[in-house]
């Protein structure tokens, strides 16, 4: 029966993923870095955030990689690089735009940082503008923000394509995204064939007032009602991807509920948190959901021989590399799509072992990456 739900979930979510796509996502790491865009807590929910695509989005599979050679000198304006997804996404940005510069297909690029100001990063876009980039790669810092800066490289002829954190903006050349709503849905789903009658379930959610945290719990909480419409979400609590606020939130709430019989999290490390503090309270661990960071896939795989399960959704750092790839396409005069969604299957009981890398640390992202073997033991060796 769940292989079967399993099944029919994954093809209702690459079906809609077709018409839905929101903000990039992530999970913080253990040592207490927030999440990706979310991490600042300043990416601001819009109406259009909910299921944030604005039409159809291809899927981000048929983007070709450019070859043909060209003078182009890129521009990549990340607002932060604070945590491992972050780093990791930026170092799939590096690595591909050093296979095109090696293939003659760029002249050169650069990147920029903006260390979680907003400010800065409407400063670093005008700095690329300057410099003369032709094109811009962009995972903006809030929805609404940088939109009038982005239009500006617009306007100068500059193609800008806008991934992981997504512009309100319907000016920009292409967007690259997920959908935190379906993958939402998915794990919500997923919770709800694992409960009793009526079960009890608490719920770990990322920074309040961001895009990704509204479109993710939004998700979860309707498919665990369409899954179980008797369970009940007995406690919502707020904990930024974080694993230590997570780690107080979920002690706290076992003090205060003697049956909980699930946790949706929106977040890796805190599913890490959450199955530290019933263990170290004496609980049996219960279904929980996850996102697919290595150290909750390392959690997990440990947890196995006392029957914990979970699955988790996979938010690809490959969004920056498949972004660039976009732009210089659209240089050479591509016809490239206004959205594309960069959609990757969870990771079930099924694939978890083979998924988990035992020889990188808990910071590395192993689904949905490009990044090369070298450069992945060189970032993240134990």
């Amino acid at each position: 029966m769940k292989k079967k739900l399993l099944a029919s979930l994954l093809c209702m979510v690459m079906a809609s993923s077709l018409l839905i796509g929101c903000g990039g996502s992530s999970d913080s790491e253990k040592e207490g870095s927030s999440a990706t865009e979310e991490a600042s807590g300043t990416q601001e929910s819009t109406d259009a955030s909910s299921k944030n695509s604005t039409g159809e989005a291809v899927d981000a599979s048929e983007v070709t990689v450019p070859e043909e050679k060209g003078d182009w000198v890129v521009g990549f304006s990340n607002y932060s690089a604070g945590n491992s997804w972050r780093q990791q996404m930026e170092a799939e940005f590096k690595e591909e735009a050093e296979a095109l510069k090696k293939a003659g297909v760029i002249s050169d690029y650069t990147m920029l940082n903006a260390d979680n100001d907003q400010s800065k990063q409407i400063s670093d876009i005008r700095d690329l503008i300057t410099m003369g980039c032709d094109a811009i790669v962009v995972t903006v810092i809030t929805a609404d923000g940088l939109n009038d800066v982005l239009e500006e490289a617009e306007e100068e002829g500059i193609k800008v394509v806008n991934c992981d954190n997504l512009s309100s903006s319907t000016k920009l050349t292409s967007k690259v995204m997920v959908s935190d709503y379906d993958f939402g849905k998915l794990c919500g789903e997923w919770l709800g064939e694992q409960l009793p009658d009526g079960g009890k379930v608490i719920e770990l959610n990322g920074t309040a007032g961001t895009s990704t945290d509204t479109n993710r719990a939004a998700g979860m909480e309707d498919g665990l009602a369409e899954a179980s419409p008797d369970s009940e979400i007995i406690a919502s609590v707020n904990a930024d991807w974080d694993y230590a606020t997570a780690k107080t939130a979920v002690e706290e709430l076992l003090n205060t509920y003697p049956e909980i019989d699930g946790v949706l999290s929106q977040g890796g490390a805190m599913t890490q948190a959450a199955m530290e503090a019933f263990e170290a309270a004496g609980r049996k661990l219960v279904p929980m959901t996850g996102e697919a960071s290595n150290g909750f896939l390392r959690s997990w795989v440990e947890a196995k021989d006392k029957g914990f399960s979970s699955i988790a959704f996979v938010c690809p750092t490959t969004q920056s590399a498949i972004a660039l790839d976009v732009a210089v396409n659209a240089l050479n005069g591509e016809e490239v799509q206004p959205e594309y969604l960069a959609s990757e299957d969870p990771v079930t009981e099924e694939n978890v072992d083979s998924v988990y890398r035992k020889d990188l640390s808990d910071n590395f992202w192993p689904a949905g990456t490009r990044l090369s073997e070298e450069k992945a033991q060189e970032m993240f060796a134990e």
